[in-house]
């Protein structure tokens, strides 16, 4: 009898943490999967926020484009002068029908030296430019890279969300796990958690001015700090337009290297 107790008492265990499992998974794909249009143009204003408070500001042009299952982004920097012409270029692809990753492909076009290079997977986690953003936060991550949980449950400024966690397979990763505070409603992201290798706090998210434009669920600010350096960038986008004609060149290699994306 007691041996026949503890065989169902680790079945029902086993099943509700495949439930759970199988839950997480669900969210997670409904956050990846959130609509976004198939173009979307804008500035993003970018404001970097030392230690000692001191900031410094640039813009961005923003270009986004669903070419079949493949999405492809174009940032261009505009201002200031220094940076001005650097541009960065991204297919994402999505993961074959077994399940399997595939990498994105990036580049990166720097005016001193009139040259593109390729970004690596392994520099995907690297600071994007001097922020505080990823390379990896510009993308869409692959699903298949991070094993899934759920936390928890808790509001964020009265509104009900999971605490859903994402931890990368990969043990060399830089980031080894990040934790999202996902609306349970739209799916939205309102803020989250990086840590590092040794499953320090890196970074905190914040997402700000959450709002529909043109019916898709967008955050409008998101600020990204440092807790180890306490530096932190301030991501606005302004003049966000979904659905409106962009112009398909942009996303070439050769529209880098020509200066062309404007």
């Amino acid at each position: 009898m007691k041996n026949l107790f503890l065989k169902v008492l680790g079945t029902s265990l086993l099943y509700a943490a495949t439930t759970f499992a199988q839950s997480a998974n669900e969210i997670a794909k409904k956050v990846h999967d959130l609509p976004s249009g198939k173009t979307s143009s804008g500035t993003i204003s970018v404001t970097l926020i030392d230690k000692n408070g001191k900031t410094r500001n640039r813009e961005i042009a923003s270009y986004t484009m669903k070419d079949g299952s493949t999405d492809k982004t174009v940032l261009v920097f505009k201002t200031p002068r220094d940076v001005a012409g650097i541009s960065y270029l991204t297919y994402d692809y999505p993961d074959k029908a077994d399940g399997s990753t595939v990498d994105s492909d990036s580049w990166i076009y720097l005016p001193a030296m009139k040259k593109v290079r390729r970004v690596s997977g392994s520099s995907k986690d690297d600071d994007f430019q001097g922020t505080d953003f990823t390379y990896d936060d510009l993308g869409t991550r692959s699903l298949s890279k991070d094993n899934f949980a759920i936390l928890g449950e808790e509001k964020v400024n009265g509104i009900d969300c999971w605490i859903l966690e994402a931890k990368a397979k990969d043990p060399k990763a830089k980031v080894s796990r990040r934790v999202s505070w996902v609306n349970k409603k739209t799916y939205v992201i309102h803020k989250g958690e990086y840590f590092d290798k040794q499953n320090r706090l890196q970074k905190t998210l914040v997402a700000e001015n959450i709002q529909q434009v043109n019916g898709y669920w967008t955050s409008l600010k998101m600020t990204m700090t440092n807790v180890q350096t306490n530096h932190k960038t301030v991501y606005e986008i302004k003049n966000l337009k979904y659905d409106e004609k962009v112009n398909e060149s942009y996303f070439t290699v050769s529209a880098l290297e020509r200066e062309q994306v404007k």
